[in-house]
């Protein structure tokens, strides 16, 4: 038996998420649809995490177990040949039987973009505002996510009493090209978390909130929080 992990970049735009769906087409399906293709049997692909629907990715880590002993390139090569143009294996790899690409995960890095300006080229992938917004406000805003902190009230939680808790360790806001790009490392994600940090922080950026009012957002005393769209957000790479 052979444990073999994959770096994965897919556009997301016309997947329903990574999880494997019985109607819609997803990352997770597909790959696991062109997998068993090549390998010959069935392939179970488990991913580091589940990117939603809309949500990009470039540098997405899975691995999946195979009985069959095939040179690792041939692999990759044949697995890109049978799935879509807007899903590609960037590397693979065999790893030992020990590692999982989710569980052995130590953090992820996460950027969204935000177009200031109408750039129709970059639809797909990013939010363009149709306000002006300071950005000086946002990054004193986002300076006050670092550390261990509850993020429920900026996730999607289906159960109320699973942990929040995540340690940011990193945040980070840059301008590039008419771009406002927003950089989040951290141990663990919740549901939406980054598309919820991103609309707190653009509200603070037009003046809806004030950036000190961070503290009352992670103590859920700040209502009509929305998220941002899923277009504009990359999984950059998972650290091991």
């Amino acid at each position: 038996m052979k444990n073999i992990r994959i770096i994965v970049e897919y556009d997301g735009t016309d997947f329903y998420g990574w999880q494997e769906q019985p109607v819609h087409r997803t990352v997770q399906g597909e790959l696991q649809r062109g997998a068993s293709r090549i390998m010959g049997e069935e392939i179970r692909v488990i991913g580091a995490g589940r990117t939603d629907h809309g949500v990009h990715a470039l540098g997405q880590v899975a691995h999946f177990f195979t009985a069959q002993d095939r040179p690792i390139e041939a692999i990759r090569t044949g697995i890109n040949a049978v799935t879509g143009s807007d899903v590609n294996i960037r590397s693979l790899t065999e790893v030992d039987l020990s590692f999982h690409s989710r569980f052995s995960a130590r953090s992820k890095i996460y950027r969204y973009h935000i177009a200031v300006e109408p750039r129709p080229i970059r639809e797909r992938y990013s939010w363009t505002i149709p306000y002006r917004i300071d950005y000086e406000r946002m990054s004193a805003a986002a300076a006050m996510f670092n550390g261990r902190l509850d993020f429920r009230s900026f996730s999607v939680q289906e159960d109320p009493g699973k942990n929040s808790f995540c340690e940011i360790k990193e945040i980070s806001l840059t301008m590039i090209d008419g771009e406002i790009i927003i950089t989040v490392e951290a141990d663990r994600f919740l549901r939406r978390m980054v598309r919820g940090l991103v609309g707190f922080l653009t509200d603070v950026g037009r003046g809806r909130f004030k950036p000190e009012d961070a503290l009352e957002a992670q103590q859920g005393k700040v209502k009509n929080m929305f998220f941002a769209p899923a277009r504009g957000l990359f999984l950059v790479k998972v650290n091991y």
